[in-house]
């Protein structure tokens, strides 16, 4: 986990967003609305509202089809034991869905599989400690609740012949599956009862943060629209591709008709912002919106609504409510999501606390060849050839053997 001002960033952006009308870029490590179309308007502030590292693996909710998908994939292994952490085992099944996850979580960085396996061993790690810390403050979870989780979850699979089928084939039973998100269960509930105790932030909090670090609340020239989205299917005839076209023209009729552009838009729109008159909650930055919008919208004054636009999703209709000229964005802006961001540090600074203070305590013993190799430290840079440190150099120090690797990556 990092410290400091600022969350860290991803190395790498991602393709725009599917998901909704898709109409602003979407990137990893951003902080989103629920729906997923629309990125927060101030990007130094979206920055420190990234989500950290330490903890989120533990804490996200891990979906049976996920499971089953991984187990099916490791089905080959025959359940032999790898790790020893003080008295639970780890099966190779474990670490090879642990590895199926960090090599998705390290998608299109390099790396090899030691690094893979070396950074699932730390995972498997870290959670264990973390359960048995919450087991050991008695944390407890109702059946009955583990079994909706599941009952809920069997239906992503197509019902229960879909499910069994699923579980014979990566040679789980129900059971197994039980016990696993009995375990996710006790460890979210340790997490938001016990390490959220350690985490309050007053408002005094917030504002300390704010008034030392204002450039991180610093924003350019943006505006703020509301929108009217016509979904339109790639599949499309033109017949309804045409159908479609005139409801949207129908709707841009209606509003520089005098109706209210809102109204029109709950009634019309087919993009979640209908929920409240089509408003985009959050101020949109140049660079933000599809080249196929951008220009148009932006060219728009105060009150001033678009012509029909066709983008890759649809036909939309914009209208714009206001723009400002770069600045600084207040700190009533911020505030609820700035409490957020210190909040979550807060437990991640808890999490790592407790995971580092039953490591140094725990025996911990590899019981396979690839897993002595992961808790061995990595292997130091190499000397300069000249066999000199550069000047200035401290002298090396030697490496701390059964640490965390320190390069695990991020959570998307």
């Amino acid at each position: 986990m990092r410290h400091g001002g600022r969350a860290p960033t991803s190395r790498r952006s991602v393709p725009e967003s599917s998901t909704s009308s898709g109409t602003w870029p979407r990137r990893r490590n951003v902080q989103v609305r629920n729906d997923l179309t629309f990125l927060p308007a101030e990007p130094k502030v979206r920055r420190v509202f990234a989500p950290s590292g330490a903890g989120r693996h533990l804490m996200r909710k891990s979906l049976l089809v996920s499971v089953i998908a991984a187990a099916a994939a490791s089905a080959a292994f025959a359940a032999t034991p790898v790790l020893r952490v003080n008295d639970t085992v780890l099966t190779d099944g474990d670490l090879a869905m642990a590895k199926r996850v960090v090599a998705m979580q390290m998608q299109g960085m390099p790396s090899t599989d030691a690094v893979v396996t070396r950074h699932a061993v730390d995972q498997l790690i870290s959670k264990t400690l973390v359960l048995q810390a919450a087991r050991d403050a008695k944390i407890t979870v109702d059946p009955k609740a583990v079994a909706a989780s599941i009952d809920e979850q069997r239906s992503q699979l197509g019902g229960p012949e879909a499910f069994a089928k699923a579980l014979a084939a990566a040679g789980l039973t129900e059971q197994d599956l039980v016990q696993k998100e009995t375990d996710r269960m006790i460890i979210q509930k340790y997490l938001e009862t016990e390490m959220t105790k350690r985490a309050a932030v007053s408002d005094a909090d917030a504002k300390a943060y704010y008034d030392a670090n204002p450039k991180q609340f610093a924003h350019p020239e943006e505006v703020k629209v509301r929108m009217i989205l016509i979904k339109v299917n790639p599949a499309a005839d033109p017949k309804e591709e045409a159908a479609l076209k005139a409801r949207a023209e129908e709707a841009r009729r209606r509003v520089t008709s005098g109706e209210d552009f809102a109204k029109v838009a709950t009634e019309i729109s087919d993009d979640p912002s209908k929920a409240k008159g089509g408003e985009i909650p959050t101020w949109i930055q140049k660079g933000r919106m599809l080249p196929d919008l951008e220009g148009p919208v932006w060219a728009l004054k105060p009150g001033e609504v678009s012509q029909v636009l066709r983008s890759k999703y649809g036909y939309h209709i914009f209208k714009m409510e206001s723009r400002r000229d770069a600045g600084q964005s207040t700190f009533a802006e911020v505030e609820p999501t700035l409490v957020n961001f210190l909040k979550n540090r807060k437990v991640d600074d808890a999490i790592q606390g407790v995971i580092q203070e039953r490591r140094a305590k725990a025996k911990i013993e590899a019981l396979d060849p690839a897993v002595k190799a992961a808790l061995e430290p990595p292997p130091a840079p190499a000397a300069p050839k000249s066999g000199t440190a550069a000047p200035g150099a401290a002298p090396a120090k030697p490496a701390m053997p059964a640490k965390p690797p320190t390069d695990a990556p991020k959570q998307p």
